[in-house]
């Protein structure tokens, strides 16, 4: 295996092949002729075909293009990247079909190690034709139907998914799933496009998977806001199967299954406006599930001709009800089983 091959297969690397050096000039001249703005469209094309890997029917890259080897970089179909576009293309840069990368974005593959004495060479020599540091780099890949916002950058070894949007100003530092939309720096998902969940009036029969979801995210997730003690007496509270029945049938339950028919999250709200329960699974956590309850069961109780929605909200569950617009009446301790937790008392007025 070459250098070069080692290198592409992602090992750290001080020294740049004659292969390789030969690409990054024959890539520099490229540029000078593709950015200057007296070079005509269809020359830009002809340009790009000879310069990138690959680049598709109906795609176009904009004025100020910049990237390092060139012969790295794939575009899909009908994939518009805008002004200032940097591709530090050390790595691999697999770009899909009907992607839209706005200006100002940045790919780059390369990276170093974190520790200051493995990042440069102990007693290096001048004259080996060796670089004074080590660098290895990681293929970067966007699926089909990205939206990039603008003045993004997307670090090494990053997948953005099939059909999801990364806001403006993101750093992508770690990779983010198909259908979501994905915000900050570092860039986290805030919002799911296509739910992987549907949502159903949960009976009976749906019990034992309440039970064990209930007691699983009390232990795993307001384990971050409250005591072990106190966690653990909390689940205890779901225990009762005939409480569970008795709270069923005075209370419409909705739960949220995903596409193997395992629950994921439920919600609970009575005929007078008192939303009971919002649980969702650990592994859930962040993806919609509670969003898509709670404007379930606030359907619900507007059917109902509720005009304010009262709850009992955890630490955990404050920050999210905030945003949905709820506000604290007052902070109470409430009995669990045998302890006293903490909580707010919360509420929804509809206009």
């Amino acid at each position: 295996m070459s250098n070069y091959q080692r290198f592409l297969s992602g090992e750290y690397c001080n020294y740049l092949d004659a292969e390789v050096l030969a690409m990054i000039n024959r890539t520099k001249d490229y540029l000078c002729v593709l950015n200057d703005i007296k070079t005509v469209e269809y020359e830009k094309k002809e340009i790009l075909s000879k310069m990138l890997g690959r680049i598709g029917n109906h795609s176009s890259v904009g004025q100020n293009f910049t990237c390092q080897c060139g012969k790295h970089i794939f575009i899909g179909e009908q994939t518009i990247i805008n002004n200032n576009c940097t591709m530090m293309d050390e790595n691999l840069i697999h770009i899909g079909d009907r992607v839209l990368i706005a200006p100002n974005v940045q790919f780059y593959t390369a990276t170093h190690p974190i520790n200051f004495d493995e990042r440069f060479v102990e007693n290096w020599d001048e004259d080996s034709r060796k670089l004074f540091f080590r660098t290895k780099a990681l293929p970067i890949t966007v699926e089909d139907n990205v939206w990039i916002g603008g003045g993004s950058i997307i670090l090494a070894g990053i997948t953005i998914g099939k059909g999801s949007v990364i806001g403006a100003g993101s750093v992508v530092t770690k990779s983010i799933p198909a259908d979501c939309i994905a915000v900050g720096n570092p860039c986290k998902v805030i919002r799911w496009l296509n739910p992987q969940y549907r949502l159903l009036p949960l009976e009976e029969k749906d019990i034992p998977e309440m039970q064990e979801l209930f007691r699983s995210t009390v232990l795993h997730v307001n384990i971050r806001h409250y005591t072990k003690e106190e966690v653990e007496d909390w689940a205890s509270c779901g225990d009762s199967v005939e409480h569970l029945k008795e709270l069923l049938s005075h209370n419409h339950f909705i739960g949220a299954f995903d596409k193997a028919n395992r629950m994921v999250g439920f919600s609970s709200m009575n005929k007078d406006g008192y939303l009971h329960s919002m649980f969702v699974h650990k592994d859930w956590q962040g993806k919609g599930v509670a969003t898509q309850l709670l404007s379930e069961v606030e359907r619900i109780a507007k059917q109902l001709g509720v005009v304010e929605i009262t709850s009992e909200v955890s630490l955990t569950a404050r920050p999210f009800f905030e945003k949905k617009g709820y506000e604290i009446v007052k902070i109470q301790k409430y009995r669990a089983n045998k302890l006293e937790l903490t909580n707010f008392i919360m509420r929804h007025k509809f206009l």
